[in-house]
């Protein structure tokens, strides 16, 4: 298995960035939030951690923080670098599109979600259902609308893969993002939104909503054409809501730590890998192919299990 060369959109137009696009390697767009940028310093990110049966070239185009409500937002009115990758008449066709998005989306929410003046031990009764219900859209109006964009008439990316992923059970602790494990620069971001629920039932809250998450973005696999989602719950070691650093494989309260992303990779890129390497067998075997073949005739416990 090959690393694979993560480029960012200034290198882009550099000879040596465009000639390793062009090797004949797998070319894949990334967009998403910090599980693909950066969640800590020094940098790590699951990108990173990618590995293919043959070279990959992975333009970049992560920004921390980012929800696909906004990601989507900006790709309908060509307001970023991913618009013009996926639609512009001169774009590559990318093999995939990799993305991490919906968390964020989670976390604006929670002030919304969470509610306050409740006394249970049961996670789903601190939970706005009008207000869950709504992220729920969003969520899915925006990869609907990203989905639209790729396969609007003339895309050269039309029925190109597009593959996410559900995150892993973030636990609310008092973790944030630290410099070099000492200066703290963001968060934590959970926690201080559960201050009025029981810090006993913080895990099971947060397993909830995630959960809740993670079904959104499963349906969407059969109703949106070539749109996969790898299954990343239950992975990671656990840590506890006292947690103030970096504990087991989370380097912060919501960020896995470069060990951690070292155990979500494989299962992200073996699934885009598979799919891959068996749609080139399908072709090259003489059988019909199509640009909107749809990735949802993956089993989705094979992918879950990769």
């Amino acid at each position: 298995m090959l690393n694979a060369r993560i480029l960012r959109p200034r290198q882009i137009k550099g000879r040596r960035a465009r000639s390793q696009l062009e090797s004949g390697g797998l070319k894949l767009l990334a967009k998403g939030d910090s599980w693909f940028s950066t969640g800590s310093f020094p940098v790590c990110n699951m990108l990173q951690q990618m590995q293919f049966s043959r070279s990959a070239c992975i333009l970049n185009l992560a920004i921390p923080g980012d929800t696909v409500a906004a990601m989507s937002e900006r790709i309908d009115h060509w307001g970023d670098h991913f618009s013009f990758q996926v639609g512009a008449p001169d774009a590559p066709r990318w093999d995939a599109i990799l993305m991490s998005a919906g968390g964020n989306d989670l976390i604006e929410a929670l002030p919304d979600l969470v509610r306050n003046r409740i006394i249970s031990q049961r996670a789903s009764d601190y939970v706005d259902p009008v207000a869950l219900h709504a992220l729920e859209q969003r969520i899915i109006a925006g990869y609907s609308r990203i989905v639209s964009f790729r396969d609007r008439a003339g895309s050269p990316n039309r029925g190109v893969p597009i593959f996410a992923h559900t995150y892993d059970y973030a636990v609310p602790s008092r973790a944030p993002a630290r410099i070099y494990d000492l200066v703290p620069v963001d968060g934590p971001w959970l926690s201080p939104r559960m201050s009025d629920v029981p810090p006993q039932v913080w895990p099971a809250l947060s397993k909830y909503l995630i959960d809740r998450v993670a079904r959104t973005l499963q349906a969407l696999q059969s109703t949106l054409p070539n749109f996969v989602v790898i299954d990343t719950r239950g992975i990671l070691h656990c840590v506890g809501s006292e947690t103030t650093g970096r504990s087991g494989d989370w380097q912060n309260e919501i960020h896995p730590s470069q060990a951690g992303y070292r155990k979500l990779a494989p299962l992200f890129a073996g699934a885009v890998d598979r799919h891959l390497r068996d749609k080139a067998g399908v072709t090259g075997s003489g059988l019909a192919s199509s640009e909107s073949e749809p990735c949802t005739s993956i089993d989705p416990t094979l992918v879950a299990a990769a």
